[in-house]
């Protein structure tokens, strides 16, 4: 008998984490669902790994990429005709044709978006500070689950020494 769940539940052996996107950590925590009893039996199986709900990895982060922030940086990298400031006012409805007519900027999906194919240098930095981040978070958490377990072998070894 198959069982057919909703997202997704894997096992990341150099992690030591069962991860499960959003969705699937929604199901299971049902105690009545097949996530539930496929998540308690992961679990039972792994039980010194940590239980971790990631985000998608199609999600592109852009955190501090305001439209100030798009602003400044074409201020300094544009061309001598301040052909690419046109551009981007033009996009954001702030040029002198679009205050006339009374238009809407696009939205800043569609700004961001163009920004980053006008300078994909910027994308790079951006995933490469993400990476820094994320691997700072996963040795503290590291670091962190290393001193739960020195801890917890220190108050056993405690407790044997009083036994015995």
């Amino acid at each position: 008998m198959t069982k057919n769940f909703s997202g997704i539940l894997t096992l990341n052996h150099k992690n030591y984490t069962i991860e499960m996107d959003k969705k699937f950590a929604a199901a299971a925590s049902n105690p009545f669902s097949d996530e539930y009893a496929k998540l308690q039996e992961v679990r039972r199986d792994y039980p010194k790994y940590k239980v971790v709900v990631t985000s998608s990895k199609a999600k592109e982060s852009t955190s501090g990429l305001t439209f100030e922030y798009m602003e400044l940086y074409i201020e300094k990298h544009d061309d001598e005709t301040k052909s690419i400031m046109a551009e981007y006012k033009f996009l954001r409805a702030q040029d002198e044709t679009s205050k006339a007519m009374g238009l809407k900027g696009e939205s800043y999906l569609t700004i961001r978006a163009w920004f980053l194919e006008k300078y994909p240098e910027v994308k790079e930095f951006i995933s490469k500070r993400e990476k820094i981040v994320e691997d700072l978070q996963k040795k503290r958490e590291a670091d962190r689950q290393a001193k739960q377990e020195g801890e917890i072998k220190e108050r056993r070894a405690a407790l044997l020494a009083k036994i015995a």
